[in-house]
This record gives structure tokens, C-alpha cells and sequence, in this order.
């Protein structure tokens, strides 16, 4: 398939992802380990709501061909807000270099990118310390509300 997704066609790519997924233990067993505890778990779901959860699979599961000729750029790559971007870095599914490599071209007041260690495509699920820690040092400080109470 060659080592550039933008190039593969949408067969290509939707069997990559799945097979990533299943097969990559940073996707696949904070999906079963984190995800799926929390939501089985938390308070603010229904069993109603987590038979939801497992249903968007197969809308996702329809959807995810016509992703692999998405083009990250195509609107734009200037914003007038903050912009971040929190990476796993063992991603396999959105690669860390990708994400990077659109990063890079954005243009915005504030911007930051940061990777979470030992983890992939469920970073903020697997290490929702270091997303907390990131979410409350990096981005609320940009907030209207925050700057205004200082």
C-alpha cells in the first residue's frame, strides 16, 4: 500500500484501520481496559446508552472508506482561535506524523501540539491524567473567561 495513507484508496485504508485496531495493543487494549470501563462504569451512561456506543461502530465502520481521501488542508489551515493538538504517540490509526505534519502548517494566536507517551488512538482515555494536566496548564488559560479572571 506504501507508506503514504493520502495515497491509498478507500479499500486500502479501511482495511489497514481495522486491522491496526484489532492488532495494535495501544489501540486495542485501551479500548478494552479504559473505554469500555469507563463507560460500563460511569455514572452518566445508561445500558441503553452504551448499546449506542457499540451501534456507532457500524456507522463508523460505513463511513470510514470515504475518510482515506479526506484532505486534512482543504479547510484551511488558518484559525483565529487557540489550536491543539493532543497526540498518542503510538497511534497508528491518525499517525503522530500526520497530525504533525498538519499542525506545522496552521496558522492561529496560540498553538501547541504535545504527545502522550505509551499511548495511541485513545491517548485521553488511557492517560486522562496527562489530558487533564494538559487541558487545565495549556488550553484554559487561553479561554476568554480565564484571562478576564486573572
Amino acid at each position: 500500500m506504501g507508506p503514504d495513507q493520502r495515497t491509498w484508496n478507500a479499500e486500502q485504508f479501511s482495511h489497514f484501520s481495522r486491522f491496526a485496531s484489532a492488532t495494535d495493543p495501544h489501540s486495542f487494549a485501551a479500548m478494552k481496559s479504559v473505554v469500555m470501563k469507563s463507560l460500563w462504569y460511569s455514572p452518566l451512561h445508561s445500558l441503553r446508552e452504551i448499546g449506542t456506543f457499540f451501534k456507532s461502530f457500524t456507522v463508523s465502520a460505513a463511513v470510514l472508506p470515504a475518510t482515506a481521501s479526506l484532505d486534512d488542508w482543504a479547510d484551511g489551515t488558518r484559525f483565529d482561535v487557540p489550536f491543539f493538538v493532543v497526540q498518542g504517540a503510538c497511534d497508528l490509526v491518525n499517525t503522530p506524523d500526520r497530525a504533525r505534519a498538519f499542525f506545522d502548517d496552521v496558522q492561529a494566536p496560540v498553538k501547541e501540539f504535545t504527545l502522550i507517551e505509551d499511548a495511541g488512538h485513545f491517548a485521553a482515555y488511557k492517560r486522562p491524567d496527562l489530558f487533564l494536566d494538559f487541558l487545565l496548564s495549556h488550553v484554559l488559560p487561553t479561554l476568554p473567561s480565564a484571562r478576564q479572571g486573572a
